[in-house]
Parts: C-alpha cells; structure tokens; sequence
C-alpha cells in the first residue's frame, strides 16, 4: 500500500462487519434444521425424494460456487470487489428465501411439489453462495494483524452462534404460533438486516481493488494443487455434515424420541448454542495458548465424544446436558476453521502476490455443500435401516431412528474429520505463536 493510501484508508472495525455474521446465519439455520422437516413431515415429501433433490442441488453447487467466487475476485469498482455482490443479493436473497417457505397451495401436491421444492431451494442456496463468499472473502483482507485476526473471528462467531440461537430456538416458537411462511418472512428480514450493515461498514483496501487481476485457469490451478485447502476442505466436510445433521435432527429427536411438541426443541437448541457463546472465549485462549491447529484438533474430538451420550438421554433435561457440551465443541470448530481458511490463503497470497481470496472461500463452500451427500446418505440409510418415509409412515422404531440421527451418525462424521485434520501441514506448525493469534 502506498503512503497516500495508507494515510488515507479508513479501517473496518470488527463489531459491524461481525454482524454480518448474524445476518447470514439466521436465515441459513431456520434452512438447515427446518426445511427438510417442513417439506418431508408437514408437505409430506418422501425423505428419499427429498435426498434425491439435494444430489442434482450439490451438482449445481459444484458449478456454482467457484464461478461467483472468481466472478468477485475480478470484479473492480470504486467501492471494492465484494461489496457490490453483496447489496445486489440482498433483496433477491429475501425474495427467494420467503418464496421458498411459502409453498402455493396449487402445487402442494404431487409431483409439482417436488419441483417447487428443487427449484426455489437451489435458487436460495445459490444466493447464499454468493452473499457469504463475498462476505468472508473480506476477512483475510481486513484484518491482517494475527492478534486482531484471532480477537475479530471470535467476535463473528460469537454472533454466528447468537444467529444459530435465533436462528433455530426462536425459528420452532414462531412456526407453532405463526406458521412457517411467516416466521421465514422475519427471519429473512432480520438476517439482512444485520448484513447490509455489515456491507456499509466494510472499506476494502485500495492495493486489493488496484491488484493484478487473477486468471481464471491460474486461478483454479492454485486451488486445485494445494495439498492444504484439500485436508483443510475435506476436514471441515465431515464437520459439517455433522453439524447440519445434528440441526435437522432436532425436531425428529424432540418429537419421536421425547415424544414432545415441536416447540420444545428451543430448549434443547439454546442448551446447544447458549452454552456455546461463553466457550466461546475459553477457545479463544486455547488458541492462545497452543496456536490454532492445536485448538481446531482438540475440538473436533471433543465434539465427537460430546454427541455420544444423546443416544442414551431419555427427558428433554437430560437431552439440554447433552447438548451443553455438543455446543461447546461446536463452539471451538467455529473459532478455529476460519483461522485455518485464512492461513492457507496467505500462504498463497504468499507465494503467487496475488489476492484470490474469493476462489479459495467458493472451494471451501463448494466442498462443504457437497457434505450436503454424506447428509442425504444418512437420510436414506436412516429409511433403508428403519423403514422411516414421512410424518406419515414414520416406520416401526422413529424413535431409534432419531437417537442414530442425532448421535450415532454425527460420531462416526466427526471421527473421520479428526483423523483428516492431521494431514493438514504448515510451516509453521512447530512454532504455532509465531503467527497464529
């Protein structure tokens, strides 16, 4: 950056841009742990029509994500390369995402249903895509202090799990006394409300939007041959089908297995997530204390010990146990991975003098969209196992069916991830406080 540049650029500070956070997450997580239950328990979609859906949606992911990824890195305006995207996919988000949890009732029905479902979830997710690229692109670029980097992602993802907390605690208590349209009407609202002020208060750097445009094919090669941000990917895809397992499982735990009302699940997702806020902090020292990949290790197997006992709960107090320590572990994953997302493309930037921070956070999102198969694996097992469709004909033992949902899948899911997370390398590893927050 040059002197006239430095003295003139206007830093972001943390708190607003960390709202975005909150934005994106509110709406994703009504997404991630109601939408399967409203089109397969309600609408009555069978489950696996349903897992065939999210084959041809991760298909469409996979072009998807990397193409607004390198479309953002190239873009060039006054007011930066993210930002644009960013309040363009504003109002289209809100529309599509209403859209999607208010189903007509002349195609609540048959086959017409199902393309309903396909069409405006694929649309919605795209949307996601390219608000949350954008999004966490800036943050490799604002904050590039290691202390800050640490102390500012803790922020974010203390307000991504306040927007789980809404997201999917107060999501059950509106839809018992709302219905589903119009709590995904204020959910959507609320969520971009958050993430506009987060995009007005974002001031990118001018080297960024001077820098050498990056080639498509350069681009894509980087990404590709980079031993890191496979593991890394690979690593975070099991998290992830486990996390977006235990959130969809929720509502089916609550009501087989529990055999309590849909509203109940509030309790056991704030136990989850409100513990989470306050672990939080402790994870940040961890990190502190024995740098990042120590940390992103030691909760990654702390979480896939802390699912295990769910299987054997049997009251909703001693399910909110449970998910105290689930939230814990799902806290230190949370204060981790984007450290590591941001080590290994300054490793790149590093090397190449190039800043593709929109390519290699697309290739992130595309492989952990593409966890969405391992979810709809588990979906389909879970009927092939227990003869389990829909609300309908939920099969013999429902309630087996989601004690292995909410337990016995997501351990297995965060094992694999635990083994892989040692494959990752940097240099650095050996003397983690020399760069690490």
């Amino acid at each position: 950056m040059s002197i006239m540049n430095e003295l003139t650029y206007r830093k972001t500070h943390p708190f607003p841009y960390a709202l975005g956070m909150l934005g994106i997450t509110i709406p994703g997580q009504m997404i991630g742990a109601y939408l399967v239950f409203f089109y397969n328990d309600v609408l009555g979609i069978p489950l696996a029509m349903i897992s065939l859906v999210k084959v041809f949606a991760t298909i469409w992911d996979a072009i998807n994500d990397p193409l607004f990824g390198y479309l953002s890195d190239r873009t060039r305006t006054k007011i930066g390369r993210r930002k644009p995207w960013m309040l363009i996919c504003i109002p289209l988000y809100c529309i599509s995402y209403i859209f999607l949890f208010s189903p007509p009732l002349s195609v609540q029905k048959g086959y017409l249903l199902v393309v309903y479902y396909a069409v405006f979830s694929m649309l919605t997710e795209t949307l996601t895509t390219i608000s949350s690229v954008n999004y966490h692109s800036l943050f490799p670029e604002l904050f590039i202090d290691s202390r800050i980097r640490t102390r500012s992602n803790a922020l974010r993802q203390a307000f991504q799990l306040v927007g789980l907390i809404v997201g999917v605690t107060l999501a059950p208590i509106l839809i018992e006394k709302y219905g589903y349209s119009i709590t995904a009407t204020f959910m959507i609202l609320v969520g971009m409300f958050f993430y506009l002020i987060a995009a007005f208060s974002v001031h990118e750097r001018p080297e960024y939007i001077e820098s050498e445009v990056p080639k498509l094919k350069d681009s894509l090669k980087a990404v590709i041959t980079n031993k890191n941000f496979w593991t890394v990917s690979l690593t975070n895809f099991f998290y992830q089908a486990s996390l977006a397992l235990l959130l969809l499982s929720i509502p089916y735990f609550i009501k087989y297995t529990l055999g309590l009302s849909e509203a109940n699940a509030a309790y056991l997702t704030g136990a989850v997530f409100i513990t989470a806020i306050p672990a939080m902090y402790l994870w940040v020292k961890v990190i502190d204390w024995f740098g990042a990949m120590t940390a992103w290790r030691s909760s990654l197997i702390f979480l896939g010990i802390a699912v295990i006992p769910t299987f054997f709960v049997d009251t909703l107090v001693s399910s909110m146990i449970a998910g105290a320590f689930i939230g814990i572990g799902i806290a230190g994953v949370t204060a981790n991975i984007d450290l590591i997302y941001a080590k290994v493309i300054d490793a790149d930037a590093e090397i190449s003098n190039l800043r593709r921070e929109g390519i290699y956070f697309s290739g992130f999102q595309f492989i952990i969209h593409f966890s969405g198969l391992a979810k709809s694996l588990v979906l389909l097992l879970v009927t092939l196992i227990f003869g389990f469709v829909d609300g309908n004909n939920p099969g013999e033992h429902p309630d087996l069916a989601a004690r292995f949902m909410m337990s016995v899948f997501p351990a297995i899911l965060m094992a694999v991830s635990f083994i892989l997370s040692f494959f990752v390398k940097f240099k650095d590893e050996k003397n983690p406080n020399k760069s690490e927050g």
